[in-house]
C-alpha cells in the first residue's frame, strides 16, 4: 500500500500544475492608455476648432479599425489633446488623412511563412489647417509617421496586443512630428504660453466632412 501511494502521488500533482499555468496572466499592451492629456497643449491663435471625423479609408488587411481605440480614433484623440483656441478670428481643422495597421505574412507565404509569424506597418497621418471665415486656406501642417513590428504571433490575440502596442509607438512619434510640424509651419498663428487653460469661448466643433 505504501509503495502505491508513492506511485499515485505524482500523478496527483499534475492537476496542480496544469491549473497553475492555466492562471499565468495572459500577455499585455506594452504601453498606458493613448493620451496626451499630460503635455503642454499647443495653443492656437483661431476662434475655433473642428475635427473631422470621418476616417480615411483602410488599406488591404487592415487591423487599425478593430483595435481599442482604432487607428484613426487614436490619431484624432492625439488632436483634441493637444490643440486649444486662443483667439478671436478664423478656425482651425483636423483632419486624419491616413491611419492603418497593415498585415501581412512573412516568408512570402507558404507553410514556412506561419512559423516566421506575421509583419504589422503602422502607417499614421493628420493634417491641421488654418483657415478663414469664407473657407480660404491660411496655412497648414501635416505630419506623418511609419513604424513596423515583425515576428507577430499569427493568433488572433497575439495580433491584437502586437497591433495595440505598434499603435501606441506609432503615436508617440506621431505627436512628436505633429507638434515639430505645427511649430515649423504654423508659428504665426501659435500663442506662446506655459500651462492649460480652456479657449476663451470653450467651442470645439467637430465635423462630419462629406465623402470622397
Amino acid at each position: 500500500m505504501r509503495r502505491r501511494r508513492s506511485l499515485l502521488a505524482p500523478l496527483a500533482l499534475a492537476p496542480l500544475a496544469l491549473a497553475a499555468c492555466a492562471g499565468d496572466p495572459p500577455a499585455r499592451v506594452e504601453g498606458p492608455p493613448i493620451s496626451y492629456g499630460h503635455l503642454t497643449q499647443l495653443r492656437l491663435d483661431v476662434a475655433g476648432l473642428d475635427f473631422a471625423e470621418r476616417d480615411p479609408m483602410p488599406g488591404p488587411n487592415d487591423i487599425g479599425r478593430d483595435l481599442q481605440p482604432s487607428a484613426a480614433e487614436a490619431v484624432r484623440i492625439m488632436g483634441r489633446d493637444r490643440l486649444a483656441a486662443f483667439g478671436s478670428e478664423h478656425r482651425a481643422r483636423f483632419t486624419v488623412t491616413r491611419a492603418q495597421i497593415l498585415r501581412e505574412r512573412q516568408g512570402g507565404g507558404g507553410f514556412l511563412a506561419a512559423d516566421r509569424g506575421e509583419r504589422l506597418e503602422a502607417r499614421l497621418a493628420a493634417r491641421l489647417e488654418v483657415v478663414d471665415a469664407n473657407g480660404r486656406r491660411l496655412g497648414f501642417a501635416e505630419a506623418e509617421t511609419t513604424r513596423a513590428r515583425t515576428g507577430v504571433e499569427s493568433t488572433p490575440a497575439g495580433r491584437r496586443i502586437a497591433a495595440e502596442t505598434l499603435l501606441r509607438q506609432a503615436m508617440f512619434d506621431l505627436n512628436t512630428e505633429f507638434e515639430f510640424q505645427i511649430r515649423r509651419a504654423l508659428r504665426p498663428y501659435l500663442v506662446e504660453g506655459p500651462g492649460r487653460a480652456a479657449p476663451p469661448s470653450g467651442e470645439v466643433r467637430r465635423e462630419a466632412l462629406p465623402p470622397s
